[in-house]
């Protein structure tokens, strides 16, 4: 059968019948070659052609075909040949070899590649085709589009300052200007309305004259300050605020721009804004949660998740198991550190443990309580969505149900303006404070927010402060820190083809990914592929479901926020609207997703891990993860093309390492797979992974002065190689450290490979990594892959440097290694 992407061209051996094996006089085979019914090769599709012979008769002597190819197209550089000369052993009756072509995206015109037979060895002769010729179809050539980013006029709005009084609102924003361009003179609007829209009510707050902007000033100007008074508004009614520049936004309400901010908010029976959960009285309807059957994440059947598209039985969390047997998570403390939590929701209040939450914006907010996460904008509350995924209550007759709906949960709101020192609240939640609040006796925190930023590492205090959370917490197990890897798959402004395949910015662009003590969590969707946005990298230890837009292929189910006038269940583009009828209440959201609902789903699996063996550790519980993940999307392909000739591997295909895991960038080592990991902890003995090691930096003398140059737009690129020798011989790689510096124009021409001594591969940076544009290289920038899991650290490691775009030149200056180890059983 011919498949979409590789073409058979079947050599036929026109033979005639000779003597019987042992008779000397036996006459020559003839082999003639057969004209391919398809001669046109698409150079952009990756072709690799099979070419096979094949005898009419066997023969008792062994052939050798010597194979020669000619023709417009250069061997080695367009393509390469498995094979110089094809084989046929004693009696058999075919061979082949195959003819790998390579994508390119020069313009060359369309070439050819003529196959002939060379000087057969053995009773074998050219019959009357000994030769034949097909065209390999030039693909698209592609420039790199280099020209700077300029965001000229699009000035940006920030909010810096936002505080709830027992009389009004009062709040600050900055105009700021990050392009290197001037910007004429400007006006900054606000407004009041109660219609989201801002179509009817509308009310002004002030304009202000926004001064030119010159380029080199000062990029931080005096905020602006507005105050809507109380008195204006009317008692249990939902308002709305907008600030805006120059001219009245013409977009959805729903979107966010640079250039508008936009905050809601409720009155009480007061007129004062609600700043605390209020619990509503729901009525169930049995005991059965009603969405359930429409959470594929949990139990996919094919269901459609109230989107326009069914997913695909079997791509779930493959947790039937532990829901028949009531494996919740019983007692494991869940910490969600995020924009808040609604601790009184119907769906969530029986699984919240009273007074561990706390709100770090509760003294800018009249009424509120500092135990009280409660988050009083009306546009949604990630948080709270976040929760639900976890930890929604099961069986009560409403919604649907999470994860873990067994855990103790606990929410950290972090607030969200420029005036909140969130650096130290951060910290603080996620483990390194033990009263207001108590985060140390959490045992999981679900961290689904992050960063990008080009070739920085994380803080110092963080780093120190999730080491601590990892040897001294859960009383020396060590805390589980779960990381949402990021949604920027596809966030390219000028993409390169290969950056639909790989990816725009990588997952290693948030500093605090490339360390050991994380879990990092990209996202698969209903139909068991990699969904739309998750960003790919070597830093993914795992997949679990975050699906896609809800609208055409199914999102995730969850909590929202209560009631019918807010939350993310208002958007038009959800289904699950407020005017479903498994809706009316409003308390639920049909379109969450993103790698921030992947995460959370794998802290609910965590937690059942921990329900039913609280004693195992941090790395216990990774390893249990990586260990019985399930491989999805097997068949996908790698990520090939040439540059000057050289072809480059810009993403593996999935691959088996020399301890044997299987790892793809797309997927770490593949799907929470939940029954097989209750299987392998029910098993499992706890602790027993040997000590954990973080080992010194190898080389250890210095070797900053490289200066080694990188062939400019080249797949071939720069290598070099260092011996680790030192480490024990029973040691076993847990994560791999890459600390690297290369000077270059243009940090994102540049794609990292390291190579470990059992010859595993690995991508630590994927060329045209977006988050480099415009960046100059690499600067001691610390890159995390954990694809050597398990493997010996002691041998050869070496490291190519390609750049894969013309214009910018460069040179490998500096690198080295760290292991992070134990002595696995």
């Amino acid at each position: 059968m011919t498949s979409l992407r590789s073409l058979t061209f079947i050599f036929l051996l026109l033979a005639s019948v000779g003597c019987s094996s042992n008779n000397k006089s036996e006459p020559p085979v003839n082999v003639s070659l057969v004209a391919p019914t398809s001669p046109n090769i698409q150079e952009a599709e990756n072709q690799t052609v099979r070419v096979f012979i094949s005898l009419d008769s066997n023969t008792s002597t062994r052939l050798m075909v010597p194979l020669n190819f000619s023709g417009s197209a250069e061997q080695d550089a367009d393509y390469t040949a498995s094979a110089d000369s094809i084989i046929v052993p004693p009696n058999a009756t075919s061979a082949s070899v195959d003819i790998d072509v390579f994508r390119d995206f020069d313009l060359e015109g369309d070439e050819t590649i003529t196959v002939s037979l060379g000087e057969i060895e053995g009773n074998g002769k050219a019959g009357t085709m000994s030769s034949i010729s097909f065209t390999i179809i030039d693909g698209e050539a592609v420039t790199v589009d280099k020209a700077p980013k300029e965001n000229g006029a699009n000035l940006v709005l920030l909010n810096t300052q936002y505080i709830i009084t027992e009389e009004s609102i009062d709040f600050a924003v900055v105009v700021l200007n990050f392009s290197d361009q001037n910007v004429a003179p400007t006006k900054l609007f606000a407004e009041w309305s109660s219609d989201m829209d801002f179509e009817t009510d509308v009310h002004s707050l002030g304009i202000v004259d926004i001064p030119a902007f010159v380029s080199g000033e000062e990029k931080f100007p005096q905020p602006y300050e507005f105050s809507l008074p109380l008195s204006n508004l009317a008692p249990n009614e939902t308002y709305y605020i907008r600030v805006y520049l120059d001219e009245v936004p013409e977009e959805a309400i729903e979107q966010i721009f640079d250039n508008v901010l936009l905050f809601g908010f409720a009155t009480n029976a007061e007129g004062k804004v609600v700043t605390r959960c209020e619990a509503p009285v729901r009525a169930a309807s049995g005991t059965e949660d009603p969405l359930f059957r429409e959470q594929w994440h949990l139990k996919n059947s094919g269901q459609s998740g109230f989107a326009n598209n069914n997913g695909v039985a079997g791509a779930d969390l493959q947790m039937t198991e532990a829901i028949s047997n009531g494996q919740n998570g019983d007692g494991v403390k869940l910490a969600v550190v995020d924009s808040g939590l609604e601790i009184c929701h119907p769906d969530l209040a029986a699984t919240v443990e009273e007074g561990k939450s706390f709100n770090y914006a509760f003294q800018n907010s009249a009424g509120s309580f500092p135990t009280d996460p409660f988050n009083h904008s009306v546009l949604g509350d990630h948080g709270t969505s976040v929760a639900g995924v976890a930890a929604a209550v099961a069986n009560n007759g409403l919604g649907g149900r999470g994860v873990a709906p067994g855990v103790k949960l606990r929410g950290f709101n972090l607030g969200t303006t420029l005036e909140a020192d969130f650096e130290a609240e951060l910290l603080s939640s996620l483990g390194g404070s033990s009263s207001n609040p108590d985060s140390a006796s959490a045992h999981i925190f679900n961290m689904s927010f992050g960063s990008e930023v080009p070739s920085e590492n994380s803080e110092e205090d963080f780093v120190n402060l999730v080491k601590m959370g990892t040897t001294d917490l859960r009383s020396g197990r060590g805390a589980l820190y779960v990381k949402a890897a990021g949604n920027e798959f596809g966030v390219c402004e000028n993409p390169h083809p290969i950056n639909i395949e790989i990816g725009c910015v990588g997952s290693n662009s948030d500093p605090d990914q490339n360390l050991p003590y994380l879990i990092n969590v990209g996202a698969f969707n209903a139909r068991d592929v990699k969904s739309s946005y998750s960003s790919a990298g070597a830093n993914l230890w795992v997949v679990a479901p975050g699906g896609e837009d809800g609208e055409e292929q199914p999102a995730i189910i969850t909590t929202d926020q209560i009631g019918v006038h807010a939350g993310f269940s208002k958007i038009p583009v959800n289904s699950l609207t407020t005017d479903h009828r498994s809706n009316l209440d409003g308390d639920y959201f049909g379109g969450f997703g993103g790698t921030s609902s992947a995460a959370p789903a794998t802290s609910g699996a965590i937690a059942i891990l921990l329900g039913v063996n609280p004693d195992l550790t941090w790395r216990d519980v990774k390893h249990i993860l990586a260990t019985s993940a399930r491989k999805i999307d097997p068949d996908i392909k790698e990520v090939r093309a040439a540059f000057n000739g050289k072809p480059y591997i810009a993403q593996h295909a999935w691959q088996t390492n020399a301890a044997g895991y299987s790892y793809h960038n797309w997927y770490g080592f593949g799907a929470v797979s939940v029954d097989d990991a209750i299987i392998m902890t029910n098993g499992y003995t706890p602790n027993s992974l040997g000590e954990f090691v973080e080992s010194r930096w190898f080389p250890a003398a210095d070797n900053s002065n490289l200066s080694l140059a990188i062939p400019d737009e080249d797949g071939a690129g720069v290598t070099h190689t260092l011996t680790v020798t030192d480490l024990p011989n029973t040691a076993n790689i847990e994560a791999v450290i890459l600390d690297i510096t290369v000077n270059h124009g243009y940090g994102s021409d540049l794609g990292v490979k390291l190579t470990s001594p059992s010859g595993t591969e690995s991508i630590v940076n994927a060329p045209f990594n977006v988050i480099l544009d415009e960046f100059p290289g690499m600067r001691d920038w610390q890159l995390m892959s954990n694809a050597f899991y398990g493997e010996k650290p002691n041998g050869t490691w070496t490291i190519q440097v390609a750049d894969l775009a013309a214009d910018h030149t460069g040179s490998l200056e500096s690198w080295r290694l760290r292991f992070y180890y134990g002595d696995h059983p």
